[in-house]
């Protein structure tokens, strides 16, 4: 397993998207922390709840994880290689799981990636504004926790995905059309049947809920991480089957 890991980590660092992961991550994040602090007045920003939201711009990883999961899954279906590597390795379950490992490894990078960024960006502005800084404060560092967590249930939910999908293109514009309009029209159609508590265990929703940042008809936190788990595990364990039943020659 851990031959495999290496594998699947080696595959990642040897294409070009790699360095574009890191350069979004990193562009991103920077602009959305210097946006937020540029756009609050001097007295807000050394609050607790403000840079508790500093902290939340971390969120961006969120969507380049989940991609990540779904191209680490689906880049070998894409390009004919999972062949060799189904002979090398032909317990495809492990290879899965392997990639699972990875996606999450990799996932945990992005999201500290992203912290530094906003550590970088905000302590020193916050310090020539005089604000008082609370990043390091216990709640603050919770919000990071939750966020790195967060990240890594993306990515998770990329790898279940792919393993069901298989077709990359299919895997990418499917899940970017179930997150901004799928999941939309289920809510709506949900409050039309006056059943509006269901949308709350959708699978996106439940991952904006396992942020920690809650709010609207969300579940809580730790509801949130458990249906979000009981998704990525329903739609692996579907993924595994779909693989061991794939004719690969």
């Amino acid at each position: 397993m851990t031959a495999l890991v290496r594998s699947e980590l080696l595959k990642v660092r040897t294409i070009r998207s790699w360095w574009a992961y890191l350069i979004v991550i990193v562009a991103f994040t920077g602009l959305a922390v210097a946006a937020q602090i540029g756009s609050t007045d001097g007295g807000d920003r050394g609050t607790v709840d403000f840079q508790s939201d500093l902290v939340e711009t971390a969120g961006i990883a969120l969507l380049l994880a989940i991609i990540l999961g779904i191209t680490i899954m689906t880049t070998e279906f894409r390009f004919g290689t999972v062949t060799p590597t189904f002979l090398v390795a032909p317990a495809r379950e492990l290879v899965i799981a392997a990639k699972a490992i990875a996606a999450a490894v990799l996932a945990i990078g992005f999201a500290l990636l992203a912290l530094l960024v906003v550590a970088v960006v905000a302590l020193p502005w916050l310090a020539s504004v005089g604000a008082e800084t609370h990043l390091l404060d216990g709640e603050i560092g919770t919000g990071a926790a939750q966020q790195i967590l967060s990240v890594v249930l993306w990515a998770l939910m990329g790898v279940a995905i792919g393993a069901v999908v298989q077709s990359q293109v299919a895997a990418l514009v499917g899940t970017l059309v179930w997150i901004f309009l799928g999941e939309t029209l289920l809510i709506g159609l949900f409050g039309l049947l006056d059943i509006d508590g269901a949308a709350a265990y959708l699978p996106f929703q439940a991952l904006d809920a396992a942020d920690g940042s809650g709010g609207g008809e969300l579940l809580s936190y730790w509801p949130g991480v458990a249906v979000s788990l009981g998704w990525i595990a329903l739609l692996g364990a579907v993924g595994v089957a779909r693989t061991r039943r794939r004719d690969i020659t």
